[in-house]
């Protein structure tokens, strides 16, 4: 099934029966939902969306609010009880499954990473002063652990058994720290990276780093040897997880690089990839590196970045987003799904293999706790969905496996509100929509307590709201002139003229075009053509040859009767403003000869004049002004000296030309006496 955005496609309810050029009239229209496209863009309540283009039965999950804090942005659980780093106050909160409360204030920032430590103690990164805490994990007392040296930012935090020690990740120096028991600071690695984002490790003391700016995971060996595993697309790895021998990898691709865009500040406390308030455009991709270094791509999303990325105990990658709170299940076969749709619009941290599976939210802070089981009263609802015009609703079907439930909602403003209408009634079998007309339209489906249950795709039917094409601006021109035309030289008198009009087709009816024409102080209108012609284009040429000269003012009449029944076409007009028709050359009279010099006259019924040329001789043609120097006016005047010409006879030849290229010539013998 092909991977695409919402489909529309068009039902044919009828056929015009014309020539073999003639086209179904578009008339009912339908919304197909079919594929993992349309549904992705839809909102989930317990729904899980596959990559196949399915809906299914989610997990089930339990929000718990931490009330005023903006970002829980770290998890780290030990037994029953759950640890939450949070900022932008710096504190460290509790989580028994029952109730959260302040554990830790640190005093700083953000809390951006927690481990624990072989002597069960929690250990805590902050930034942006690049401090690690030690917390009691039964009483709370804090006490400052290690400043690593030049370190400004503590991304990450990785206890290594085999070394005892514990390993931090920073920034903006891109150094990885190991630390020993008592605090002190050993640098493993300075990276070329700005920071050091995520670690994780083996249990043979392999250590794996991730790094923003180039995109690279780092092998720091037990003997404290650097290998590059892969240089991933994009500019920063956000979040890696070994296990059993593979990695799971989040490298995602930012307009502005990372290490440029932070700046620590109360006002400004988001980390590259995972900002605190607002999310910042980016795309990801998820990788899977194998025990031989085989790095291969199973996911790339161009609509959210990655922020955190976990093995799951089922050999599933979970992937939290960065856009709109959503984590993605990724399976074996690279095949995956919307997992989990949260409130929130960040997914900040996952602890999935933990005994009480859970993760954290950012833009509003939550901690959710991952249900045994399938969510009961799952739901997908689709994305606003636009006719483009006011509709009537038809009927709605769908093809799955269940007893799934649907219900609408229906109104006139892009996103749902107050003004739509409520929910319609259950739908239990395909049928008509109960939901009164209008240009958009939500559809919900209610999916059964079972987890065999399936929806597959969705078809709505709808009749969009006639619109009325608009006619405009219709101009009348004479046809250009040939290539290789003089620029100089009068347009050549023609009986055709150029009719042309702009058309506003909002729904893109096919049209058809009647043309009338009147003489400008008549009152009746005469059609151009007869009604067997049947005129699609937005122009005509018109050969006014059979009408006398004058100003004629043009209608031009658009009809969208091809693509709609007679009770429901539409007409509008326009015309023109006056066009002269003029197919009759000029007159030239008192045309003579008088002491050296030729005179004459020029009328033309409509004018004006446009050009006045004299030869003697069959000579070269020369321009003649009229003795106003002026040709702004239907009738001319020249008066022009014949110049030296010799003692002989001499043929002098007149021509003129009007404003529509029509032509008169006239000669005059004239015997000088020089």
């Amino acid at each position: 099934m092909n991977i695409s955005k919402t489909t529309i496609r068009i039902a044919l309810v009828g056929l015009v029966l014309a020539t073999a050029a003639s086209v179904a009239a578009v008339t009912t229209q339908s919304f197909v939902l079919d594929s993992a496209d349309a549904f992705f863009e839809g909102e989930f309540e317990g729904a899980a969306v596959r990559s196949d283009g399915s809906v299914r039965v989610g997990a089930a999950t339990k929000r718990i609010e931490l009330e005023h804090v903006p970002l829980a942005y770290s998890v780290a659980q030990r037994g029953s009880t759950t640890f939450i780093g949070t900022g932008t106050n710096g504190v460290v909160y509790r989580f028994d499954g029952k109730n959260v409360k302040v554990f830790a204030n640190t005093g700083e920032l953000l809390v951006s990473s927690l481990a624990f430590g072989r002597d069960g103690a929690l250990y805590a990164g902050t930034l942006p002063n690049g401090r690690i805490y030690r917390i009691d994990p039964k009483s709370g007392t804090m006490k400052r652990f290690s400043i690593p040296e030049g370190a400004k930012h503590i991304w990450a935090l990785h206890y290594d058994k085999k070394r005892g020690q514990l390993i931090a990740g920073t920034g903006p120096e891109g150094k990885v720290f190991a630390i020993d028991s008592v605090g002190r600071a050993r640098k493993l690695h300075g990276a070329e990276a700005s920071h050091i984002m995520t670690l994780t490790g083996d249990d043979k003391g392999t250590i794996y780093a991730g790094t923003s700016d180039d995109a690279v995971v780092l092998r720091i060996r037990p003997n404290n040897t650097v290998e590059v595993v892969h240089d991933f697309p994009g500019n920063e790895v956000t979040a890696i997880d070994y296990h059993d021998g593979k990695l799971a990898v989040a490298a995602n691709k930012f307009k502005t690089a990372p290490g440029s865009q932070f700046k620590p500040s109360p006002a400004r406390a988001a980390p590259p990839g995972r900002p605190a308030t607002r999310p910042r455009p980016g795309s990801g991709e998820l990788w899977r590196v194998d025990a031989e270094g085989r790095a291969e791509m199973l996911v790339s999303r161009k609509d959210t970045h990655f922020t955190t990325v976990q093995w799951g105990t089922d050999g599933a990658i979970y992937a939290g987003g960065g856009h709109e709170g959503r984590i993605l299940r990724v399976e074996p076969d690279a095949s995956y799904s919307i997992w989990v749709d949260v409130e929130e619009r960040q997914v900040l941290a996952l602890d999935l293999r933990a005994k009480n599976p859970s993760f954290v939210t950012g833009d509003g802070a939550a901690i959710y706790r991952v249900q045994p089981g399938t969510r009961r009263g799952a739901a997908w609802t689709s994305k606003a969905l636009d006719a483009s015009f006011a509709s009537k609703w038809g009927r709605l079907t769908w093809r799955g496996r269940g007893r799934i439930v649907f219900q609408t909602r229906s109104g006139n403003t892009k996103e749902p509100g107050e003004t739509w209408s409520a929910w319609s009634k259950d739908l239990k079998q395909p049928g008509v929509v109960a939901s009164p007309p209008g240009r958009f339209i939500q559809v919900r489906a209610k999916l059964p307590n079972d987890a065999s249950a399936v929806l597959r795709a969705v078809e709505l039917f709808y009749l969009p709201q006639n619109q009325r094409a608009r006619v405009s601006n219709v101009q009348g021109s004479r046809p250009p002139l040939k290539r290789g035309t003089a620029p100089r030289q009068p347009a050549p008198p023609t009986t055709l003229l150029d009719l042309s009009w702009k058309v506003d087709n909002a729904d893109r009816d096919q049209l058809r075009y009647r043309i009338g024409y009147r003489e400008e102080g008549q009152p009746a209108w005469r059609d151009m053509f007869g009604d067997d012609t049947v005129l699609t284009e937005a122009k005509y040429t018109w050969d006014t040859g059979s009408i006398p000269d004058g100003y004629y003012v043009v209608r031009v009449e658009a009809s969208d009767e091809p693509s709609n029944p007679d009770a429901l076409t539409l007409r509008s007009s326009a015309t023109s403003e006056p066009i002269r028709v003029d197919n009759h050359p000029p007159r030239i009279e008192q045309l003579k000869a008088r002491k050296g010099r030729v005179q004459g006259r020029v009328v033309d019924a409509l004018g004006p004049i446009a050009r006045i040329q004299m030869s003697i001789d069959a000579g070269p043609w020369r321009d003649v002004f009229p003795t106003d120097s002026l040709l702004d006016s239907p009738s001319e005047g020249f008066d022009v000296p014949l110049g030296d010409l010799s003692k002989s006879i001499h043929i002098v030849a007149i021509r003129a030309f009007d404003a529509s290229g029509n032509q008169a010539n006239r000669e005059i013998t004239v015997k000088t006496s020089r």
